[in-house]
């Protein structure tokens, strides 16, 4: 025992590294990142504990007796010192990621920093620097780059199927990071695109109604009412029977109504003729006047029409039922 200090002999206090070199090399032995000074030629000058560890050495002194040229032991790349070398040499410093060789020639990857030492006159004397073992964040890299590798090939399978069912979309997918953005345009386009079609679509429909509703008005305003005061001239009989196919023809071609309820019902022709004008509100009266009959033979037709529609007996208006059926 030190009477002294009672301490074990070989043990310093703490506060014994009084000489800056002591604080450094106590420093540069217990640091957790590699640290290293390597020679112009590529020998190694000196390395701490952490270093020789990361690449498989059981000590410094081990490693380098072991490593005689750098450029070949350490670097997985034997032509990249030289590179590095360039840069440190112009710029003073570089800093790079790189795989190393271990001890017993398995690869790493590592993360350093080299440090260009020189004299007053601006001159190389060695290099210092700075080592990490990023193996493990390489490898995690690399997983999820195949994982993004297998996400692309699949995204790129369902492009292919379906650019086959659709051949507008073939160009929008040929960059495979700007799928899902073009599919959303695509899916914008074709929704304005239906907007578009549904109203022509719609208008189309107004106009064809209208046009059917104005050809109906003319036929019952001009054509129909001449037919009428035709049908009371001094005839043949053949001339009546050719008016009477002219007038049924003229209802059953301008009415889709009227063929829809001749289709489904065997309605007569003056049966269609009174279906008709019931649906445009006209009157039992005013429908007998027009077509020249009797309110009662009317009134008949109108009893034969609910039955053949199957609502004889219903609680429902005829008119409102065939405007329902229009």
């Amino acid at each position: 025992m030190d009477k002294r200090s009672n301490r074990p002999f070989g043990l310093s206090a703490p506060n014994t590294l009084t000489s800056p070199g002591e604080r450094y090399r106590s420093i540069f032995d217990h640091a957790g990142e590699g640290i290293y000074q390597s020679s112009l030629s590529g020998k190694i000058l000196d390395v701490n504990p952490a270093l020789a560890k990361y690449f498989g050495y059981g000590s410094p002194e081990e490693m380098k007796n072991d490593i005689i040229d750098i450029s070949r032991q350490v670097y997985a790349d034997h032509q990249m010192r030289k590179k590095i070398l360039c840069i440190v040499e112009a710029k003073g410093k570089a800093k790079f990621e790189f795989q190393f060789l271990r001890k017993d020639k398995s690869m790493g990857w590592g993360y350093a920093s080299k440090y260009a030492i020189r004299n007053a006159k601006g001159k190389t004397l060695y290099y210092e620097g700075f080592f990490l073992d990023i193996t493990d964040r390489k490898e995690m890299e690399e997983q999820l780059r195949k994982a993004h590798d297998l996400l692309e090939q699949r995204v790129n399978e369902r492009t292919r199927k379906i650019s086959q069912l659709n051949k507008i979309l073939a160009l929008d997918i040929a960059k495979r990071k700007k799928i899902e953005k073009e599919l959303k345009q695509r899916n914008v386009k074709l929704e304005e695109l239906n907007i578009t079609l549904r109203t022509l679509l719609d208008q189309r429909e107004i106009d064809r109604k209208d046009l059917e509703r104005q050809i109906m008005i003319n036929i019952d305003d001009l054509i129909i009412p001449s037919i009428e005061r035709l049908k009371d001239a001094t005839l043949t009989e053949q001339a009546n029977s050719l008016i009477q196919s002219l007038q049924d023809n003229l209802q059953t071609l301008t009415s889709p109504f009227l063929s829809k309820i001749k289709s489904i019902t065997h309605l007569s022709s003056t049966e269609l003729q009174i279906a008709n004008f019931i649906k445009k509100g006209k009157r039992s009266k005013q429908i007998a006047a027009t077509m020249k009959l009797s309110a009662g033979t009317v009134d008949f037709h109108r009893n034969n029409i609910r039955k053949k529609l199957g609502i004889r007996g219903e609680k429902i208006s005829l008119h409102a039922y065939l405007l329902s059926q229009s």
